[in-house]
């Protein structure tokens, strides 16, 4: 998951994204957005909101994970009733107590269009850092002095393969966090049980949970007991998660369970049921992830999970972000997610008919006897 793991184990406290902008992707057209340490996203259907985390995911895919923009149809993407070739993001983060920014331009090239990189740059403190611009890499050392210049692919991140270097920590760091900007739309139905190896990075979907896990028990084995002694707590008669050997390099990722007349059972995770899948991933984030300081965008995390279960860990996440672990940013209509984080820390995504998205903070009715999530059922939370 992270680049220059072996030199930084997990980033620095106090590290969040602090802006995201973008423009000419779906329907973002100038859009900007100002992301909380703690945030709950509301909105419509249709208003945007797996998009933003859409978006961030190929940023993250595209620039840290070092994907080919072809595989991702990124032209197709374009906002349809703006007709304009060029499309724009940029991220700023705050890491350290210091300000960076990461901007990415592309374009059509060439009939039939491929896109390509037009600009690509790293600033720290407003100073360059990386600079990719017209097919040509300007790297920067510590002391913003260009100590490196060649040619680069157009259609890819240079950025993403800058290795770790002594004179270039401050791009290393950057590297490192973007590397931890995690996003998940968890997918019960496409988990297994097998692991075959090791998977550094989890997939969107955590189809890869058990190969990820297995990574995650081997680098930090005191996170995975805190994360049992929390699982314990939450899901009835559960005692243990592991992984048991079943052939050659090869793991079944296995949950016990305890009767409470000293009878143990144990199920792979593919036989656990949809909820209890989810809510073992939902504590993984929590506890190889956000405790680590990493910022992460989870899409409908309450699907499959019952209240009962998911509030220990809702109330965890608040405990572990409002300390300055990590930052998470929740799209959510739950109505318990609504009541307890959308007065303080809620925004909504807004969209006039198929127009471009604005974001406003919840207003609700802080008059109203009703609870939020009521004014959100009955459309008067903007009124």
């Amino acid at each position: 998951m992270l680049r220059g793991a072996a030199a930084r184990e997990s980033v620095e406290l106090g590290q969040m994204l602090t802006r995201l902008y973008i423009d000419n992707f779906r329907c973002f057209v100038n859009f900007e957005h100002r992301p909380a340490r703690k945030q709950l996203i509301l909105g419509p259907n249709g208003s945007g909101k797996s998009s933003f985390l859409d978006a961030l995911f190929f940023l993250r895919q595209f620039a840290a994970a070092g994907r080919v923009l072809d595989d991702f149809f990124i032209l197709s993407e374009r906002t349809r009733w703006l007709g304009q070739p060029k499309q724009v993001w940029e991220i700023e983060a705050a890491l350290g107590g210091a300000g960076y920014v990461y901007h990415l331009e592309i374009e059509p090239w060439l009939d039939p269009p491929r896109p390509r990189v037009l600009s690509e740059t790293v600033h720290f403190e407003g100073k360059p850092i990386f600079e990719f611009k017209s097919g040509e890499v300007h790297l920067y050392n510590d002391r913003f002095e260009q100590t490196v210049t060649y040619g680069f692919d157009w259609h890819r991140s240079a950025l993403a393969t800058i290795m770790p270097g002594r004179d270039h920590r401050t791009l290393d760091d950057f590297q490192i966090w973007l590397g931890g900007l995690l996003c998940f739309r968890i997918n019960p139905f496409a988990m297994g049980s097998r692991a075959e190896g090791e998977s550094l990075s989890p997939k969107i979907d955590l189809s890869n949970i058990a190969a990820w896990y297995r990574h995650l028990v081997q680098a930090d084995p005191k996170q995975n007991a805190a994360m049992l002694h929390s699982l314990r707590g939450c899901l009835d008669g559960f005692s243990f998660l592991g992984l048991e050997p079943v052939g050659e390099n090869v793991r079944l990722l296995v949950a016990e369970f305890d009767d409470g007349a000293g009878r143990t059972s144990r199920f792979t995770f593919k036989e656990l049921s949809d909820g209890q899948r989810c809510l073992i991933c939902l504590y993984t984030l929590l506890h190889f992830v956000l405790a680590k300081g990493y910022t992460v965008i989870l899409d409908e995390p309450d699907n499959f999970v019952s209240l009962r279960e998911l509030q220990p860990w809702l109330m965890a996440v608040a405990d572990v972000v409002e300390e300055g672990q990590g930052q998470v940013l929740l799209i959510s209509h739950h109505p318990e997610f609504i009541n307890q984080w959308a007065p303080k820390s809620g925004v909504q995504f807004v969209r006039e008919g198929i127009g471009h998205v604005r974001v406003e903070r919840f207003r609700g009715d802080p008059d109203s006897s009703l609870p939020p999530s009521e004014l959100v059922a009955r459309g008067w939370e903007r009124e």
